[in-house]
């Protein structure tokens, strides 16, 4: 395996350990599992490891242009939503400590970018395994690309389906016009849709005019994201049951797992057929 590969897998060796250690403490109700060391890493990790998948995998540019439209496309409309109340259904505030950009929390901003890269990934996964190339000029397949903004769009809206009600729980953030969806306005789903669509078609349309062969030397890489979401999915799971939000729970499992489930599946069939 190179040695981009191994840094790569080794990065998301250290989230799994901490990933899996904020889990326990879920589970067990360790106090103080997201405090100090653990807590930073579990926040910092995941950024540092979609910084060096992204600009290995599609070049140092192209890496940082996905990256930053995710983060500027997500900054902007949590800027409206804030002073306005629109784009996500209703009225909010954040109640996230650290620093911010104009209301607007700066770990919030990092999120969006690294949420948009995850649904980016699993999108392109689906391809991937099956040996098809991404959209390009070249090979005059531009017909995909809805079909792929599409996809984006659902991979990241189910991940927010599930976080959204456990935050406002814990306390990360309110809805002063509460929604039907576990108090969560339906609009704001359409708002992260939007989010996600614009930044993914900006750039898919990018990659189009001007494909990369980025990242063809790491054939296992393509499969850390989806374990990352499957990650993601697991203590999203595991705090909401701890919650008693057993629907949650439910809804969070066939919005999220089919996503992992089904990538998986065809990574271990194009396994199959090349052994």
């Amino acid at each position: 395996m190179p040695v981009k590969g191994k840094i790569l897998w080794g990065l998301f060796g250290l989230i799994l350990v901490l990933a899996l250690v904020d889990i326990g403490g879920e589970v067990w109700n360790w106090e103080n599992h997201r405090s100090g060391f653990w807590g930073f890493s579990l926040l910092l990790l995941p950024g540092v490891a979609v910084f060096f998948h992204s600009v290995w995998t599609l070049s140092f540019l192209k890496g940082l242009l996905l990256l930053f439209s995710g983060s500027l496309t997500g900054f902007i409309f949590e800027r409206l939503g804030l002073k306005y109340g629109m784009i996500f259904g209703g009225r909010y505030v954040y109640n996230l400590q650290g620093a911010k950009f104009f209301e607007v929390p700066l770990a919030v901003v990092f999120y969006w970018a690294i949420f948009i890269y995850a649904g980016y990934c699993l999108t392109n996964s689906f391809l991937f395994w099956q040996q098809k190339r991404k959209p390009g000029r070249k090979q005059g397949n531009a017909c995909l690309l809805p079909f792929l903004v599409l996809t984006d769009g659902l991979a990241v809206v189910a991940i927010d389906l599930f976080m959204d009600p456990l935050q406002v729980q814990a306390g990360s953030w309110a809805w002063l016009d509460k929604g039907v969806y576990f108090g969560v306005p339906a609009g704001n789903f359409f708002g992260w849709f939007l989010v996600v669509v614009i930044s993914t078609g900006f750039f898919r349309t990018y990659e189009y005019f001007y494909p990369s062969s980025a990242g063809n030397e790491l054939p296992t890489v393509p499969l850390i994201p989806v374990l990352a979401y499957g990650l993601l999915y697991l203590s999203f799971l595991v705090s909401a049951l701890r919650s008693g939000m057993t629907k949650l729970a439910l809804v969070g499992s066939l919005t999220m797992l089919p996503v992992v489930t089904a990538s998986l599946f065809l990574f271990l069939r194009s396994k199959l057929i090349r052994d």
